[in-house]
C-alpha cells in the first residue's frame, strides 16, 4: 500500500496562514436540492401529520405501517432489548451510562441551580431554574448503530429534570438495533418511534396526530437531517448543526507515535470531510508519525475512510514550540483536543477554545467518546469559539425572579422613571412614579403592629428609642445598630411601628451575602424595642415576621445571638421556636430557626 499523503506545514513558512486557513475551510451549506426536499418534507408533514411520515418512511427507510402508532417501539421492547445482550455489551452499556450520569449530576449542582438574595432595601433577586417540559432525541441509524449517542443526548435531559424524553431512530427495512433500544432503556427515554430522517425532525417540532410536539430537538444525523434542524429552529430549540469530526493533538514528542497515530485514525475512520491534525515542535516526531500511519492503515478495517480524511483534510504541522502550538490550536478551536505531553497540565492553561480537552499520554479521545463521563457531543468548525459541549443546561432553562419592596420601589422608580423618560416612554416612568411613597407599610396593617423601611422620614424618632434599663450592654442603640448597618451592605434595618409611633427596630443580616463566610441563613442581627413599649407583643410580633420573611426568601434558617449575661433573651427565643447549635462566635451563643433541611457533605 502506498505511503499516505498528509499535508506537511511548517509555521516558520511564508504561506502557513494561507494553507492552514485553506485546511481548516468547511461550509455548512447544503446542496440545492437537498434544501429544497427538506422544506417540501417539512412543509408536509406539519399539514398531514401521520400521513406524511408514514409515507416517507415507507419511501427511504422501506418501513411501512398502517399507522404510525406502530411505529412506536414499547417500552417492554426495550426492556427485552438490554436483557438480551451478551452480558459483556449489558455490563459496558451500564458502566458508560452511570459514569455519564455521574458526571451530569456534578455539572447539574455546578451550572443550573436558582438562587435568590435580597438587597439593603428588602427587593429580592434572583434566578429560577427550570427543566423543559419535553425534549426531542435524534438517534442516528442506518449504516451504523450509535447508542453512545443515546446516553449523550437522553441522560442530560433525564438528570435535567426534563418531564418527557421522544426519541426518534430510523431503522431501515426495519432492523432495530438491539444496543440502541437497551441504550434508550437505560438513558430513561420516555417514548421511542422507529422513524428518521427530515420527517421526523418535523414531527418532533411541529407534532403530529401520534407524536407531541416537543421544546427542544438535539442529536446529530445526516445532511437531510441537519437541514431539517436549521429550518425548524425557532419552533422548537436545537442544540447545534454539527460539522465533520476533527481532533487536534498537541505533541511535545513523549508519546508513543503509534498511539498519536490511532488517534489520528479514531477521528479520519468517521467520513472523508473529518479533520485530523497534529502540531508538534519536533520535526523528528512528525516523521515517526507519519511512519506510523504508513505502517498502521493496513491492519484498518476502514482504511480507504480515512486515507480520504487524512489526504484531503488531515496535517502535520511543525510549529517553533509548544506554546505557539497552543496559541494556533486557538485559532483553530477543535471540537476535540489532546495534550499529549509529559506536562500536559503545564499547557492547559494556555488553551481557550475547545469543545473537550484530553489531557496525557493515556487519555485517549475514544475514551471520552464512550464512557469517560464528560458529553461527546460538541461543537465543530470552530464554534468552540463561542459554544461549549452538550449538557444539562441545554435542558434547563432560567427565568429572572423580581420582588421590589415598598423600600425599593423609593430607590428604584426614580433611576427607572429618568431612564424610561429619556427613551420616550412615559407610560414605563409613570408606572414606576405611582409606587413612589404608595404606602410604607410592610407586614401587617398600618393601623396597628407593622414595619416600615428605615427612611429619613422616620430616622429622627426612631433614633430617640431607648434601650431598656434591664437590656442595658446586651442590645445595642438604634444609633449604633444603624451606623453598623450603613457599613456592611446585607445588613436591613426595619422599623418597627405600632400605627404610625415607632417602637422598635430590627436589623437584618442576609448571610448569604457575607463575603467571608456565606450561609444559607437570615440573621436577626439586632431587635430592639424602645423602653416604654416593653411587654406589648412587639418583639415576638417581629420575629414571627422575619420567620415568614425568611420563608419567602427561601433561606434554610433563621439566626441570632446573644451574650450569656443575666438578662439575656435566650428563654424568649426558645418559646418562639429557636434551639441553641452549640456554636460561640465572638462571645455570644448562636441560636438557630430551621426551615428546611441542609444537606451536609
Amino acid at each position: 500500500m502506498s505511503a499516505v499523503r498528509v499535508a506537511r506545514l511548517d509555521t516558520r513558512a511564508a504561506d502557513f496562514d494561507a494553507r492552514l486557513q485553506q485546511l481548516l475551510h468547511w461550509s455548512a451549506d447544503t446542496d440545492r436540492a437537498i434544501e429544497d426536499s427538506v422544506a417540501g418534507i417539512l412543509d408536509d408533514v406539519r399539514r398531514r401529520g401521520d400521513a406524511a411520515v408514514l409515507e416517507y418512511s415507507a419511501r427511504f427507510d422501506g418501513v411501512r405501517a398502517d399507522a404510525l402508532a406502530e411505529l412506536e417501539i414499547p417500552r417492554a421492547d426495550l426492556r427485552r432489548a438490554i436483557d438480551g445482550l451478551p452480558a459483556v455489551q449489558r455490563d459496558a452499556l451500564r458502566a458508560a451510562a452511570d459514569r455519564v450520569r455521574q458526571y451530569h449530576e456534578h455539572q447539574l449542582k455546578a451550572t443550573s441551580q436558582g438562587w435568590q438574595v435580597c438587597d439593603a432595601h428588602g427587593t429580592l433577586l434572583g434566578q429560577k431554574v427550570t427543566p423543559l417540559d419535553r425534549v426531542g432525541i435524534y438517534v442516528p441509524g442506518g449504516k451504523a448503530a450509535y447508542p453512545s449517542s443515546v446516553l449523550m443526548n437522553a441522560i442530560p435531559a433525564r438528570v435535567a429534570g426534563v418531564g418527557e424524553i421522544v426519541m426518534v431512530v430510523p431503522t431501515p427495512n426495519g432492523e432495530r438495533n438491539p444496543l440502541v433500544l437497551a441504550a434508550a432503556h437505560l438513558a430513561g427515554a420516555h417514548r421511542v418511534f422507529a422513524i428518521g430522517g427530515a420527517q421526523a425532525i418535523a414531527a418532533l417540532a411541529y407534532g403530529t396526530q401520534t407524536i407531541p410536539r416537543v421544546d427542544k430537538i438535539t442529536g446529530p444525523g445526516n445532511a437531510y437531517v441537519a437541514s431539517a434542524k436549521r429550518r425548524v429552529f425557532g419552533q422548537v430549540g436545537i442544540d447545534m448543526i454539527a460539522g465533520p469530526s476533527e481532533i487536534l493533538v498537541l505533541a511535545d514528542g513523549s508519546t508513543d507515535a503509534d498511539w498519536v497515530a490511532m488517534d489520528l485514525f479514531s477521528q479520519a475512520e468517521h467520513d472523508e470531510l473529518a479533520q485530523s491534525i497534529l502540531l508538534s515542535p519536533d520535526g523528528a516526531y512528525l516523521d515517526a508519525v507519519q511512519a506510523a500511519i504508513d505502517r498502521l492503515l493496513p491492519t484498518m478495517p476502514r482504511r480507504g475512510v480515512i486515507r480520504a480524511s487524512l489526504e484531503g483534510r488531515g496535517a502535520l504541522v511543525l510549529t517553533r514550540s509548544m506554546d505557539e502550538a497552543c496559541a494556533i490550536s486557538n485559532r483553530i478551536a477543535p471540537e476535540h483536543l489532546e495534550i499529549s505531553a509529559r506536562e500536559p497540565r503545564r499547557w492547559e492553561p494556555l488553551l481557550k477554545h475547545a469543545g473537550a480537552i484530553f489531557l496525557g499520554a493515556y487519555t485517549s479521545e475514544s475514551l471520552g467518546d464512550y464512557c469517560a463521563g464528560p458529553n461527546h457531543v460538541l461543537p465543530t468548525s470552530g464554534t468552540a469559539r463561542f459554544s461549549s459541549p452538550l449538557g444539562v443546561y441545554d435542558f434547563v432553562k432560567r427565568s429572572s425572579l423580581i420582588e421590589v419592596s415598598a423600600a425599593g420601589a423609593q430607590v428604584l422608580g426614580p433611576t427607572a422613571s429618568v431612564l424610561a423618560h429619556g427613551e420616550g416612554l412615559p407610560a414605563h416612568a409613570r408606572a414606576a412614579e405611582m409606587r413612589l411613597d404608595a404606602g410604607p407599610a410592610v407586614g401587617e396593617a398600618a393601623q396597628g403592629f407593622h414595619l416600615r423601611p428605615v427612611t429619613e422620614a422616620n430616622v429622627d424618632r426612631l433614633v430617640q428609642l431607648d434601650v431598656a434599663a434591664d437590656q442595658q450592654g446586651l442590645v445595642g442603640s438604634v444609633a449604633k445598630s444603624l451606623a453598623q448597618a450603613s457599613v456592611r451592605a446585607p445588613g436591613r434595618p426595619l422599623a418597627i411601628h405600632d400605627g404610625d409611633e415607632p417602637v422598635g427596630l430590627l436589623l437584618l443580616w442576609d448571610a448569604r451575602l457575607d463575603p467571608e463566610d456565606p450561609v444559607d441563613r437570615l440573621y436577626v442581627w439586632r431587635l430592639l424595642v424602645d423602653a416604654r413599649h416593653q411587654r406589648k407583643g412587639h418583639g415576638a410580633r417581629a420575629i414571627r415576621w422575619v420567620i415568614d420573611e425568611a420563608r419567602r426568601l427561601g433561606v434554610a434558617s433563621v439566626g441570632l445571638s446573644h451574650q450569656q449575661r443575666p438578662g439575656h433573651a435566650g428563654p424568649f427565643y426558645e418559646k418562639l421556636g429557636f434551639r441553641y447549635t452549640g456554636e460561640v462566635h465572638d462571645g455570644e451563643h448562636v441560636m438557630v430557626f430551621p426551615l428546611r433541611e441542609v444537606p451536609h457533605g
